[in-house]
């Protein structure tokens, strides 16, 4: 009979960003983007007079603007993190990690970690609420991504 190998898994110690700081980080990026996205709407010259709203080219324009938004976002997300960091998480010194302790995650976790985001709030936010009661302070996308959120 052969002896029996027991591998022991140690727990990194991680310096877990809190809840608040993640927060800010968001609204940080959230502001960055609505910027970017008001400027855009500036630049397609989509009609704000009511009885523009109306016609065809105000669709068009509008589902144009849609789109292009919607590669922006996914384009941001992914792009930064999979660096490792946002603006916002930069501005309040917190990054991105994989579980191994990795960073910067890559690209395919960073998308993997927004598609996450989008899942997380689908049900009445409580992805991000998860975050509140994890021990390790991981909302749904985290687990998903396989990521954490430490101090940098």
């Amino acid at each position: 009979m052969e002896p029996e190998i027991i591998v022991e898994k140690k727990e990194m110690a991680l310096d877990l960003a809190g809840a608040g700081s993640r927060l800010v980080s968001y609204l940080i990026d959230v502001i960055i983007l609505t910027v970017v996205y008001f400027a855009l709407s500036i630049i397609f010259g989509l009609p704000v007079e009511e009885e523009l709203m109306n016609t065809e080219d105000f669709t068009t324009a509008f589902y144009a603007l849609y789109i292009v938004v919607a590669v922006i976002t996914i384009g941001y997300y992914t792009y930064f993190f999979g660096k490792g960091q946002t603006p916002g998480m930069k501005l309040v010194s917190i990054k991105l990690i994989r579980a191994n302790g990795v960073s910067p995650v890559g690209y395919g976790k960073g998308l993997l970690r927004w598609i996450g985001m989008e899942i997380s709030g689908f049900v009445l936010f409580l992805g991000y609420i998860w975050i509140l009661i994890d021990k390790k302070n991981q909302g749904w996308h985290d687990k998903i991504a396989g990521t954490y959120v430490v101090k940098a």
